[in-house]
């Protein structure tokens, strides 16, 4: 990572609290980002759903796809993308820095 992006990341929490069971629900930019790993690879999104307003760190993870607990509503955790084209929730960029998690703006 260039020394640009390493300045556009900020440290949001420990890795260590990031697990496939348990999402960490963080504050990045003034806003409540949920930090998911999925097979190493982590993702970072909107942890309000942008339906109305469930918390997606509380849904299932399946198939690369968050489901938020209140109505099913499923997101692409990549791209932020209702499966259905619906509606979008925000996504950030996320690196992993020795323990580390840093969580920047989506280019």
């Amino acid at each position: 990572m260039g020394d640009s992006d390493a300045e556009s990341l900020e440290r949001v929490c420990d890795a260590a609290e990031v697990t496939e069971q348990s999402p960490a629900v963080v504050e990045f930019d003034g806003t409540k980002v949920a930090v998911f790993v999925v097979d190493g690879e982590y993702f970072a999104l909107d942890a309000v759903c942008p339906h109305q307003g469930g918390p997606l760190e509380d849904g299932k993870v399946e198939e690369g796809c968050v489901y938020c607990p209140w109505h099913g509503w499923q997101f692409d955790l990549e791209s932020g993308d209702h499966v259905h084209g619906k509606a979008t929730a925000t996504t950030y960029r996320v690196a992993v820095e020795g323990e580390d998690v840093l969580v920047g703006p989506s280019t």
